[in-house]
């Protein structure tokens, strides 16, 4: 198991290819897709530490969407390479918090900085007001003060 030392940050990195069906009719990427993109990023990081949703959903939670901003710096077009780095934002509080950054590498373009919040509600629709067991548990197992 990896260890995350208090200074050192959970992050995923991936790459891809702005396909054709991403564009809008003025052959850029649709501002909507980002948030496409957000959500491979976040299965990306599930997956590699542990916090799939269905992980989530198996230990008698959701956790919906409730705040999300973007801030759009530039444009992708077909064919641009891009990397999006999603990172985990610590909180005491019973949520998750992720931070992103699209970027171009030809040309270190950012195209676009956000960030997300997820909140746990049990399965009968209540919001939870402190960490569920698994949560304290995942922090633990990262040193997740």
């Amino acid at each position: 198991m990896e260890q995350n030392s208090i200074n050192d940050e959970l992050s995923v990195t991936l790459d891809f290819t702005v396909p054709f069906y991403d564009l809008d009719a003025i052959q850029m990427v649709w501002h909507g897709n980002y948030v496409k993109y957000m959500e491979n990023a976040r299965e990306a990081f599930g997956a590699k530490y542990g916090l799939e949703y269905l992980h989530i959903f198996n230990s008698g939670y959701t956790a919906p969407m409730v705040d999300m901003h973007i801030k759009y710096r530039n444009s992708a077009r077909i064919g641009d390479i891009l990397k999006i780095k999603i990172t985990y934002v610590p909180t005491k509080a019973a949520k998750l918090v992720f931070q992103y950054i699209i970027t171009r590498p030809k040309d270190n373009a950012v195209i676009i900085e956000a960030d997300t919040t997820q909140l746990f509600v049990s399965r009968s629709g209540v919001f939870e007001l402190s960490n569920p067991d698994f949560i304290v548990e995942w922090k633990n197992r990262w040193n997740i003060s």
